[in-house]
């Protein structure tokens, strides 16, 4: 029969705090950028005229706005959220590696073997 070999898991939570931490700023100035390109949109005003032609134009141009607001307010969105789980995700394994020395401090008590501490530690 043989060893089956050690296996870790190494998490560096206080990477993922830093890597949250980084993003904020970053979240922050596509916001103010996503307003500033919304607000020059509007300033526009209609590029469309009362013809037919510029129907057919402004039947082309608005959606195509919309989306270009939508993108630029979508991609502050998305930094923020990735921040957040970032954030998120440090906890829960701060959590877990609690919760692994204090299961491994119980069996060692219960097994009056007094041995370790348990988990990995903070790396």
């Amino acid at each position: 029969m043989s060893a089956v070999p050690e296996q870790r898991l190494i998490v560096d939570t206080d990477g993922l705090e830093h890597a949250a931490a980084v993003l904020r700023p970053v979240a922050e100035r596509l916001r103010v950028l996503a307003a500033g390109v919304g607000r020059q949109l509007a300033a526009l005003g209609d590029p469309a005229g009362d013809d037919v032609f510029g129907a057919r134009f402004k039947g082309k141009h608005d959606p195509q706005a919309a989306l270009v607001r939508e993108g630029a307010r979508g991609v502050g969105v998305a930094v923020t959220d990735a921040g957040d789980g970032l954030t998120k995700m440090a906890a829960l394994f701060e959590a877990a590696e609690h919760g692994a020395q204090r299961t491994t401090a119980r069996l060692n008590t219960q097994l009056g073997q007094g041995g370790n501490s348990g988990g990995g530690g903070r790396r």
